[in-house]
């Protein structure tokens, strides 16, 4: 009998969200973010249709959109995937990596200088984040890793945390949706 063989994901090939207003998704991705308009795809299905396009996160990453028209939607569906579905804004999110606190400072001017308002920065301890909006209210993060030593856990300590009663979390975890400093 042959020996299996464990296959793996290489990579995040795409993450795909919806959105009521490719131009102002497409303004905010290429525009702001600065990330390239890859392709876009135009179906008809049924009565309806839908487009589906993609922007260059790097290395081989896309993030996607749909405009969906006709094709089993609600009429009154949202957007805004963590609101949507009645959780706090943060829940679902898209992270993207930067090497340093520079690029992060670059990174926070660049979108003050293309308008983009309403950023709050993080330290986390092992991490400084950056969060603003995207026009369909997806939570955008870039994030730099500032401790890897810190991020580092076994899978049977991370396995442990998992599995940590709720009534033993230490009161110094806690996180309050104030603490976010305006960046």
């Amino acid at each position: 009998m042959p020996e299996e063989t464990t296959i793996r994901s290489k990579r995040l090939h795409h993450v795909a969200y919806a959105t009521r207003d490719p131009e102002a998704t497409y303004e905010f991705y290429t525009g702001k973010l600065g990330m390239p308009l890859l392709r876009t795809e135009n179906h008809r299905q049924g009565n309806g249709y839908f487009r589906h396009f993609f922007f260059d996160m790097g290395q081989g990453g896309c993030l996607a959109f749909f405009v969906v028209n006709d094709v089993g939607e609600e009429p009154d569906y949202r957007t805004a995937i963590s609101l949507g579905n009645g959780l706090p804004v943060w829940v679902n999110h898209l992270a993207f990596a930067l090497d340093t606190l520079e690029e992060l400072e670059v990174m926070k001017q660049r979108l003050r200088d293309r308008g983009v308002d309403g950023m709050r920065v993080i330290d986390h301890g092992w991490a400084t984040s950056l969060y603003l909006m995207d026009p369909n209210g997806i939570l955008v993060e870039f994030c730099v890793t500032t401790d890897a030593a810190h991020f580092a856990q076994t899978e049977a300590e991370a396995l442990e945390l998992l599995r940590q009663p709720p009534d033993e979390i230490p009161e110094e975890t806690r996180k309050e949706p104030n603490v976010a400093a305006r960046a």
